[in-house]
C-alpha cells in the first residue's frame, strides 16, 4: 500500500497556500508544512522529510532560490508555482522544474505532482508516494 505524499508548501499569500493545502488533500497528498516566508521555508527545506515541493517564487519579496538549491540538493523535487513573470531565468536555472501559472487550476496541479512524484520513485527505486 502506499503513503499519501507528503508535500512541502512555500507560499506567502495564506489564501492561496490554504487553497494549495486543500489541493494537495483532495489529491490524496499531505501538506506536511506550510511556509509563509523565506527564514521559514530554509530551515524547513534542510530539515523536513517530504516527497516533493510547492514554491512561490517571490515569497514576501524575496525570491524562493536558497530554498529550491536546499531541496535540489537533498533530492527532493519541487515544482514553481507563480505569477512571477521571468519564467526564463528560472528554467535558465532549475530546468528540470515544472511551472504552475497562477491562477493554478487543480488538474494542473495534480497532473505536475504525478510526474514530479514519478520521476523521485523512478530516481530512488521506491513506489512509496503516489497521488491518487
Amino acid at each position: 500500500m502506499t503513503k499519501p505524499p507528503q508535500i512541502l508548501i512555500v507560499e506567502d499569500e495564506i489564501l492561496i497556500a490554504m487553497d494549495l493545502e486543500d489541493m494537495v488533500a483532495e489529491m490524496g497528498g499531505t501538506a506536511i508544512a506550510s511556509a509563509h516566508n523565506i527564514k521559514t521555508a530554509i530551515a524547513m527545506a534542510e530539515s523536513i522529510e517530504a516527497d516533493a515541493a510547492i514554491l512561490d517564487v517571490d515569497v514576501a519579496g524575496q525570491l524562493v532560490f536558497p530554498v529550491a538549491d536546499i531541496l535540489a540538493a537533498r533530492g527532493i523535487p519541487f515544482l514553481f508555482n507563480t505569477g512571477h513573470s521571468a519564467e526564463d531565468v528560472l528554467r535558465a536555472r532549475y530546468e528540470s522544474a515544472p511551472i504552475c501559472r497562477k491562477p493554478t487550476l487543480p488538474r494542473q496541479l495534480k497532473l505536475t505532482l504525478q510526474k514530479l512524484l514519478a520521476s523521485r520513485n523512478d530516481r530512488t527505486g521506491t513506489g512509496d508516494a503516489a497521488l491518487a
